[in-house]
């Protein structure tokens, strides 16, 4: 089904709602396959709370359709998004929870393209990720912050530094 942008970026919103603490880590995939859905089946078991979710995003359409170079969108090849999503209500669960997701995530990248998708990213992934979620992008907008940005001063999301 068609949406307009405004729409899709508030799909998510509900299940989100402010206050709870949240983290996450995810990767895309190429595809599923049995052994995938049994790690997933065994991690969505170990839930440390009713808010968390293992979940599957299929992708396709015009994501798959162009090039690599069409744009700053990266990972063409991916058909799908695993997402070990962590929600909780105590900082105490702190932990737990993120201990949760990360465990997941470990077990699953596995069955990973080697990319993911930039607004998946955590505080405590580094530039590694955003190379793996941008692709061969990266170099291309290197060079546009390096002419618009030298100074780097949009540098607060997932920064790509000036190339």
């Amino acid at each position: 089904m068609r949406r307009p942008y405004a729409q899709m970026q508030k799909l998510l919103d509900a299940t989100q709602p402010k206050g709870r603490r949240y983290y996450w880590k995810s990767e895309y995939l190429p595809g599923i396959e049995p052994a995938l859905c049994d790690k997933v089946m065994a991690h969505a078991e170990r839930i440390r709370s009713p808010h968390s979710a293992v979940i599957l995003f299929q992708l396709g359409g015009a994501l798959n359709a162009h090039d690599d170079d069409h744009s700053a969108v990266g990972n063409r090849d991916a058909r799908y998004v695993f997402n070990a999503g962590g929600a909780w209500e105590k900082p105490e669960d702190d932990a737990v929870n993120i201990a949760w997701a990360r465990e997941a995530w470990d077990d699953l990248k596995a069955f990973s393209t080697g990319g993911t998708y930039i607004n998946f990213l955590t505080e405590d992934e580094g530039p590694e990720r955003i190379a793996a979620a941008l692709g061969p992008a990266l170099g291309r907008l290197a060079k546009i912050k390096r002419r618009w940005d030298p100074d780097n001063r949009f540098r607060v999301n997932r920064n790509i530094a000036p190339g």
